[in-house]
């Protein structure tokens, strides 16, 4: 039995919907540090960074379920990811 219940986790952990949802946290992540791909200009580019900036700091129930469904936990997560944010020279209003 425990084995099928292996079986089943490993086959979670690699389905396209967790894919998708590690995708969707990892590119905030990478917005929020200011690694966007491809922008049309600075102004573009500040305001894509502040928006990913605004999910982690916010804690909703979106960001909750994403990371959820990505198979992270969304505390310690957020944890992580502000302190990245706080590293990297900017400074939170509130959490």
């Amino acid at each position: 039995m425990l084995s099928v219940e292996n079986d089943r986790e490993e086959a979670g952990a690699r389905s396209p919907e967790r894919q998708l949802w590690c995708a969707v946290v990892g590119r905030a992540l990478q917005d929020a540090m200011d690694r966007i791909a491809t922008v049309s200009g600075t102004a573009e580019r500040l305001r894509i960074r502040e928006d990913a900036r605004a999910w982690f700091l916010r804690n909703s129930p979106d960001f909750r379920m994403a990371c959820e469904s990505a198979g992270y936990d969304p505390d310690h997560l957020r944890m992580r990811i502000l302190h990245l944010i706080d590293a990297d020279g900017t400074t939170r209003a509130a959490e």
